[in-house]
């Protein structure tokens, strides 16, 4: 069930969401992976749990970060109430670094942790829907 639906986000189940960010991406880029999600998220089966490989997500420039915090906050309420949790795929050490010291002073409010490889994160972001009760 990995229909895509989206060049970076695609359904490992109907309650597990895998995005992954290229390693370029321009401002345009990003508003339509945000309007996107904006119009996706409300609409997916709850709970539901993230991977998200950052991929090129920490070389985003000032726009594209302020782009990406407006909408963590205009989501934050459904997030609040819906998601199980975000497995945050980081590659190398000052990635995961990096990725850990940004949620350290803006703390998501969902579970979240960070990971160094895909499998680890997808079993993490399964457990997450277990503990609310889907059989991931």
């Amino acid at each position: 069930m990995s229909e895509p639906t989206h060049p970076w986000c695609w359904a490992i189940t109907p309650h597990l969401w895998h995005q992954q960010y290229p390693k370029r991406f321009t401002d345009a880029d990003i508003r339509g992976f945000l309007a996107f999600l904006e119009e996706k998220v409300p609409t997916l089966p709850t709970p539901y749990a993230w991977i998200v490989d950052t991929g090129g997500l920490l070389r985003a420039n000032r726009a594209q970060r302020a782009m990406l915090a407006a909408y963590g906050e205009k989501t934050e309420a459904h997030d609040r109430e819906h998601s199980a949790g975000a497995a945050i795929v980081a590659h190398g050490l000052l990635a995961r670094g990096a990725v850990k010291s940004a949620y350290f002073v803006n703390p998501p409010v969902y579970p979240y942790a960070v990971f160094g490889a895909v499998p680890e994160a997808e079993a993490w972001a399964r457990a997450q829907l277990r503990k609310r009760g889907v059989d991931a």
